[in-house]
């Protein structure tokens, strides 16, 4: 006896409709589908969003600078060695935003951000205190390229050690 292929109309559909339900319900705001939600902001000072890359430096001159991003807090300073500080989360204080951290060496560092103009193309005033040394400044959004660009250059000033070989 041959096995015969039965053709019935009913459950030929069947199939066809439990498909149809795993494209996924459209909505009728296209804000509320989890698929296309804007990545969350982070904690904001005034405009500025402080889960964006910052950088914060002098107004006048460039002996210091300090990129200040989410996982990554680095001091610059010229003719020194960069410094990272440990990173840390800002913590909202009234009207200004401040980053307790401490150097590799364990020495005190705050960074107080607070809403002015202090120079064009920057919406924060910017202080830096490391142990008794105090640095004033404004931050300054820094682009993704920028950032990029900073880690590539940090990178290429690690020397290669062709002797450090962790498969062994």
């Amino acid at each position: 006896m041959k096995p015969s292929i039965c053709w019935k109309p009913g459950l030929a559909l069947a199939p066809l409709v439990l498909l149809a339900g795993c494209g996924g319900a459209s909505t009728e705001n296209a804000a509320d589908d989890p698929a296309n939600a804007a990545v969350q902001r982070g904690p904001m000072l005034g405009d500025v969003d402080l889960s964006a890359p910052l950088q914060l430096r002098p107004v006048e001159g460039r002996d210091w600078a300090l990129d200040l991003a989410p996982g990554r807090i680095l001091f610059q300073q010229e003719g020194a060695k960069d410094v990272p500080f440990y990173p840390v989360s800002p913590r909202m204080q009234g009207n200004a935003a401040v980053y307790p951290t401490q150097t590799p060496d364990g020495a005190a560092v705050t960074i107080t951000l607070k809403p002015a103009r202090c120079a064009e193309g920057s919406a924060l005033a910017a202080e830096v205190k490391i142990g008794t040394r105090l640095l004033q400044g404004c931050a300054f959004a820094m682009t993704v390229e920028q950032v990029h660009r900073e880690m590539y250059n940090e990178a290429l000033a690690v020397p290669y050690d062709a002797g450090n070989n962790s498969s062994d």
